[in-house]
C-alpha cells in the first residue's frame, strides 16, 4: 500500500525540521513555505518589524518572487545550517541551500525573539 501524499509530506517536513534548534526550524520552515508558495505561512516566520518593511517594499509579491528563485533551481534539495550564533534575544543563522539542479547558495538570517518565539528580522 502506498503512503498518502499527506503522510509523505509530513515525514519529509519532520526529517527537514526534526533535528536542530528552534532557530534552525524557523529558517528551514520559512524557506520551505516560500518554496511551496505558502506566502501567509512564510510571512508568519517574520518579526513585526520585518513584516512592516516587507509591506513598504512591495508586500507578498516579494515573497512570491523569492519562492520563484527556488523554482529556477528546480527546488530545494537540502538546507544545511552551517553556523549559528545566539546571544540572548537575538541570533544569526548561516546556512547553505543545496538545490535540485546541483547548485548551492550560502545565506544568513538574523533572528529576534518576539513574544517568546524566534522570528526572522531581516
Amino acid at each position: 500500500m502506498k503512503p498518502s501524499y499527506f503522510v509523505v509530506t509530513t515525514l519529509l517536513l519532520m526529517m527537514l525540521t526534526g533535528c536542530g534548534s528552534k532557530e534552525d526550524k524557523v529558517v528551514i520552515g520559512y524557506c520551505k513555505a516560500l518554496e511551496a508558495g505558502k506566502l501567509d505561512e512564510a510571512e508568519s516566520y517574520l518579526s513585526k518589524d520585518a513584516r512592516l518593511v516587507l509591506e513598504r517594499a512591495g508586500g507578498k509579491s516579494l515573497l512570491a518572487a523569492a519562492g520563484g528563485q527556488f523554482k529556477q533551481h528546480r527546488g530545494i534539495k537540502e538546507i544545511k545550517i552551517t553556523r549559528k550564533n545566539v546571544a540572548g534575544e537575538s541570533a544569526t543563522v548561516e546556512f547553505l541551500y543545496n538545490f535540485k539542479d546541483g547548485s548551492s547558495y550560502a545565506d544568513s538570517f538574523p533572528l529576534v525573539k518576539e513574544d517568546g518565539k524566534w522570528k526572522i528580522s531581516k
